[in-house]
């Protein structure tokens, strides 16, 4: 009977793994690797989230590998051979087109900043892996024939859809994990652990770079399921800390920004709505977070808490169409939108603004002048629609 459970369980892993991507090395890229690494050894692996994104059966932009049985020295020498790019005596990493090559190190943290760490070469993949932040994150992957090692458990956390810190003295070196947790819930619709939870909860983020925390930052406004992360950011009680504003626990925002990301596929949309139903100062905040250039353009998106009018909506038309307005993130919005014509195409008022000048408006009077001309044709329009329909 034993043997018995434990013949399904090996059978129901072997499914799970030909379910996804173990296959991934067999990618005919991996043959230049393959004979470039071949005469010092087999234990080449992919690492990292190239794995962990296999097997889940998600897109791959870039693969890291790790090489073992190899001198540093001479690993920097093949480097150069083949003119990838890096710093190999530091952190012995080098770039060649879409993958990050480096040798196996352990890292041990000696001061504040993401740079003090002292690195050393160790050629053990089970003690190399513990200097990665999650289980899920820490398998790896022979190129040569596709063995997976798994030192953590992350296959199983892989398929539960949980994110497990592997290592906690390691996992605090670096409080820059507690927002990549965030982000990977997001991403990836994973729940965080409890005990991972609980220690991210002792982490101060102090330290970082604004740059390191937008890094991330940007991955989780890009991420599918947006009130994953923003729940987690309301647990670990980050919004004073990131935003500079003290937000509390919302049910019904968290329901709203699930909602809102079926209809609108914009990294601005998490910004938009926390602004917008928070009431914050926007402009202020995205200032201080140093946010690049493209996300102050929320600025000119109006936000409304309720189903705005259709006078209201063809103010918006004027200067877009409403599919590119990050307000129409709800079916009646859009459907709406469509049915005053202004879904696909901007609403053009016909104003003539040659005739205001030509009446003599002068200075701030001009752009007076324009919006009343540009209300009182949105009004023709919406009472010419209002008669047909009667």
């Amino acid at each position: 009977m034993q043997t018995s459970k434990i013949d399904s369980k090996i059978s129901q892993n072997n499914k799970f793994e030909a379910k996804t991507g173990t296959s991934i090395y067999k990618n005919s890229e991996l043959d230049f690797f393959r004979s470039l690494f071949a005469p010092f050894g087999k234990r080449v692996y992919l690492v990292g989230g190239c794995v962990r994104d296999a097997l889940l059966g998600r897109e791959i932009y870039d693969y890291d590998i790790e090489v073992y049985d190899i001198e540093p020295a001479k690993f920097d020498e093949l480097m150069a051979s083949i003119k990838a790019s890096g710093v190999g005596k530091s952190y012995f990493i080098y770039k060649y087109k879409n993958y990050d090559l480096g040798l196996p190190r352990s890292e041990s943290k000696t001061g504040n900043s993401h740079k003090d760490f002292a690195v050393s070469y160790i050629n053990d993949p089970s003690l190399a892996s513990l200097r990665r932040d999650f289980t899920v994150n820490a398998m790896m992957m022979n190129i040569f024939n596709g063995e997976i090692l798994d030192f953590h458990g992350g296959k199983k956390d892989l398929a539960s859809k949980t994110l497990r810190h592997i290592d906690s003295e390691k996992f605090k070196e670096d409080p820059l994990r507690v927002l990549r947790g965030v982000q990977f819930s997001a991403r990836l619709g994973f729940s965080i652990a409890n005990e991972t939870l609980e220690l991210m909860k002792t982490l101060d983020l102090a330290h970082l770079s604004r740059d390191r925390i937008n890094t991330e930052l940007i991955k989780f406004f890009r991420a599918k399921e947006l009130e994953k992360g923003a729940f987690y950011l309301f647990v670990l009680e980050l919004f004073k800390e990131i935003f500079g504003v003290e937000i509390c626990e919302s049910d019904d925002f968290l329901a709203e920004l699930k909602s809102a990301r079926k209809f609108v596929d914009d990294e601005r949309l998490f910004l938009y709505m926390l602004f917008g139903e928070f009431e914050l100062d926007a402009k202020e905040i995205l200032e201080k977070m140093r946010l690049p250039k493209s996300y102050f353009s929320i600025l000119k998106e109006p936000y409304f808490k309720d189903m705005p009018s259709d006078a209201e909506m063809m103010q918006i038309a004027l200067n877009m169409p409403l599919k590119s307005w990050l307000g129409a993130y709800n079916k009646e919005r859009i459907e709406r939108a469509k049915e005053l014509g202004v879904y696909e195409a901007k609403f053009d008022a016909k104003v003539d603004v040659s005739k205001i000048l030509s009446a003599g408006f002068k200075n701030e009077l001009i752009s007076a002048e324009i919006k009343r001309a540009q209300e009182l044709e949105i009004s023709r329009y919406l009472s010419k629609r209002k008669f047909r329909k009667s």
